[in-house]
């Protein structure tokens, strides 16, 4: 079709309107646009486009919804998307074609960019489109049919639904569907066959161009640490992130980011995991979503961790009345509703603290009632933590472990390799040794390299304050300066427990100063608390090496010399 050629009509009820009518309705449509960008969507001469906007300026005719819409014909509105899409205003699209379009028009959309709206931040459109034309046959098979699953799976959060229907579902390709399925495994706490699936549709994808292919290589990577092998998650999560910075996926980069962040954090390296989370951070400030430590309604299904922070915050003050009550509470919830492996691991925990403040064998006992199995090559990185938890409570009971079981589960800890559980399991072990026998692997423990996490030595501070007494009382401590520093402090510390005062607001409820992030912040207010890095790194769940990077960004950022005027700093700003 030739834009210079005036006489060329529209359609039958364009070339009855006048030019300017027109031009006022392409106007309603898309906003401002150059002469030639009318002229190519009207499909008439610059010149007489310029001539009709000028007839326009001088009778004061400025474009007006109600009257331009309903001068608006189909050919026009299609135009008008093909050139939005062209240009890569896809929101724009959608929300001419909700407010103008056709069922047929608007399936025609979905089936073009709906993958790439629902990894944008139109995705609300995207639902409204979706419910709109639900009852559609177009729906019900094929690519849109996939759409609509991958929405009820991530959004409407109910995989069971999806799970029901897909083996009686026409049109699904193979990959879609094993990337569904996927998905559907990795929701229900089964990483081994949301791995099996995911690479089904990875190698079922003619290559990663398509939305879909980089979902699959996104779910194999979490599959992958879910799984308990965080060095294999890092290839399919880069390169789903890889692919979605390439296509605007921006929805997608932040979910990547964010699992590459938690990647590193089990394995313990630091700076890269802050790296990641603080770039998932950004993409979310650009797009206005919400922020991660903003506290959800305390009954949305999503405020679950954060109630378990604040119980497990007031396990760690000493404060066990209102840490029993609200940990109680949330066993309630556990219990009605389906809550994923990650969750109940922690709840487990803190109800495993509070039992040994309590001195409640049975409680302890029935939580280490599990670890029985010696067959640990299978296990998920949940199930290894719970392993792990299970081994502490029956210490804590003071229950004999398995040696077998034991030796199988640090084999599997140091093959995968998990340091962090692997630490933990040292602790129990060598706790779990005879009298006396006990201390030469105790101080092995207190003389590693690694950082030692406090919450572990609260945890089981009612079989460690004996040992580390007698430890400090033995003639072989002298000559471990490093071992002999940690367990003096720990003594200290687990001797002192009940006396630290609890924070007495909530560290997310106020907002951080000019040029520190939420985490930062945080950090160096349980600083002006004269919280240890220990202490700081227990409180937030995260790495003592994660704090000293923080601490590192604070000082440089604000130009602070030492710990003292950092807590002085600290109570300046926080008024």
């Amino acid at each position: 079709m030739n834009p210079s050629n005036s006489s060329t009509p529209l359609s039958k009820t364009a070339s009855a309107q006048a030019l300017p009518v027109q031009v006022q309705a392409a106007l309603t449509l898309l906003g401002p646009l150059d002469a030639t960008t009318l002229a190519t969507l009207l499909t008439r001469a610059p010149r007489d486009i310029e001539q009709a906007l000028l007839t326009l300026s001088q009778t004061s005719q400025a474009p007006s919804d109600a009257d331009g819409a309903a001068r608006i014909d189909k050919e026009l509105l299609a135009r008008a998307v093909q050139l939005l899409l062209k240009s890569d205003q896809i929101q724009r699209a959608a929300e001419l074609l909700l407010q103008h379009g056709s069922p047929e028009q608007q399936l025609d959309l979905l089936e073009q960019v709906g993958w790439a709206l629902f990894y944008s931040s139109a995705r609300p459109l995207l639902g409204q489109l979706l419910d709109l034309n639900a009852l559609q046959p177009r729906m019900q098979q094929g690519d849109l049919l996939g759409l609509q699953y991958i929405w009820t799976i991530e959004v409407a959060g109910e995989p069971h639904q999806v799970e029901r229907r897909l083996p009686g579902s026409v049109g699904l390709s193979p990959a879609l569907r094993a990337t569904l399925q996927a998905r559907i495994a990795q929701m229900f706490d089964q990483p081994q066959r949301a791995i099996q699936q995911a690479q089904i549709a990875i190698d079922g994808f003619p290559n990663d161009l398509l939305l879909p292919a980089l979902l699959a290589r996104y779910t194999l990577g979490l599959a992958l640490l879910e799984a308990g092998d965080p060095p294999a998650a890092t290839a399919p999560l880069s390169a789903a992130l890889k692919g979605a910075n390439r296509d605007g996926a921006t929805l997608l980069q932040i979910d990547a980011l964010q699992a590459l962040s938690e990647v590193h954090e089990v394995l313990e390296l630091a700076a890269p995991a802050e790296l990641y989370a603080q770039e998932a951070q950004r993409l979310r400030r650009q797009l206005g979503l919400r922020e991660i430590q903003t506290p959800w309604p305390e009954d949305a299904y999503c405020a679950f961790p954060q109630l378990l922070d604040r119980a497990t915050q007031q396990l760690f003050a000493g404060n066990i009345a209102p840490a029993e009550a609200g940990l109680a509470a949330l066993e309630q919830r556990e219990r009605k509703a389906f809550y994923c492996f990650k969750w109940r691991n922690r709840l487990a925990h803190a109800q495993s603290w509070l039992a040994s403040l309590r001195h409640d064998e049975p409680a302890l006992k029935a939580i280490a009632a599990g670890f029985r199995s010696t067959a640990f090559s299978s296990s998920s990185l949940y199930e290894l933590e719970l392993a792990v938890l299970q081994a502490g409570c029956a210490l804590l009971a003071a229950q004999a472990m398995g040696e077998e079981q034991l030796l199988a589960l640090r084999a599997e800890l140091q093959a995968r390799p998990l340091p962090q559980l692997l630490r933990r399991l040292h602790l129990i072990e060598a706790l779990g040794a005879p009298s006396g026998a006990n201390l030469p692997a105790l101080m092995q423990w207190l003389g590693s390299e690694d950082e030692l996490l406090e919450a572990d030595a609260r945890w089981l501070a009612p079989k460690l304050v004996g040992p580390l007494a007698a430890l400090l009382a033995a003639p072989a401590i002298v000559h471990q300066p490093q071992a002999r520093s940690r367990a003096t402090n720990l003594l200290d510390l687990l001797r002192n427990a009940g006396l630290r005062p609890a924070t007495s607001e909530p560290l997310a409820a106020q907002a951080p100063p000019p040029g520190l992030t939420g985490r930062e912040w945080q950090v160096l207010r349980l600083i002006g608390e004269h919280h240890s890095n220990e202490q700081i790194a227990s409180a937030l769940f995260v790495s003592v090496a994660t704090v000293k990077t923080h601490i590192n960004r604070v000082y440089s950022k604000l130009n602070i010399g030492s710990r003292e005027e950092a807590i002085q700093r600290a109570r300046h700003l926080g008024g």
